[in-house]
């Protein structure tokens, strides 16, 4: 007997559907991989901004602690840019800061040249970029009691640790230094610091970047 309104598909019928199926995966699949890029390009972004901010802070608090900025480094550096011949060649400018940072002992108590003047003696803390890599440089007071340890130029030598790594990827980094009525002045003559920063890097061949702004004014002045 023969069987009517058999249910079923034509090989045609089955053809387009692998067809349309493949089609949607595909569009899916571009759309899923191009969401997952422009996330992690977001990320990439906020993550720089992150790490901008962050290195920013740390010169500020540095700053705060600081009670000015110095023309040159005070404390003898056999690592500065003019040693062996110039052991104070480290200038504070537009792109170097230079930090007469007040000196501390173990306790974290501050120690005093003039404790009637209120005059700490001063480490200098020294924010230089190298390549695209901010650093901090320590140079320690000559005082028995100071908790500050001298630094040198990675990876470091025996008795003296490699200087802090502040931020990588860097592009740009720049130093402006204003008076209290917001005129441009010397380093030394500063009462506020303007930096800027701006750190790259790449992900899924598209470069990035990222830009931080931040003013500190001298507490310690």
């Amino acid at each position: 007997m023969r069987l009517k309104n058999q249910a079923g598909f034509t090989l045609i019928e089955l053809l387009v559907t692998i067809i349309l199926i493949g089609i949607v995966g595909v569009t899916l699949s571009a759309f899923i991989a191009n969401w997952l890029e422009a996330s992690s390009l977001a990320q990439a972004r906020s993550d720089l901004l992150s790490n901008a901010e962050t290195a920013l802070d740390t010169i500020g608090n540095d700053i705060k602690l600081s009670g000015d900025a110095d023309q040159n480094n005070r404390w003898s550096d056999s690592n500065a840019p003019g040693a062996p011949t110039n052991l104070l060649s480290w200038q504070s400018g537009s792109q170097t800061l230079v930090l007469a940072k007040a000196a501390t002992d173990a306790s974290g108590a501050i120690i005093y040249s003039d404790p009637n003047k209120y005059i700490s003696e001063k480490d200098n803390d020294i924010y230089y970029l190298s390549g695209q890599t901010l650093y901090r440089r320590i140079l320690a007071s000559d005082n028995a009691s100071d908790a500050a340890v001298t630094t040198c130029p990675p990876p470091g030598q025996a008795g003296c640790p490699a200087d802090r790594v502040i931020a990588t990827g860097v592009t740009s980094f720049s130093v402006q230094y204003y008076d209290a009525d917001e005129n441009i002045v010397t380093p030394t003559s500063a009462r506020s610091i303007e930096l800027d920063i701006t750190l790259a890097s790449t992900r899924y061949g598209h470069p990035i970047t990222a830009s931080y702004n931040t003013r500190m004014v001298f507490r310690n002045k």
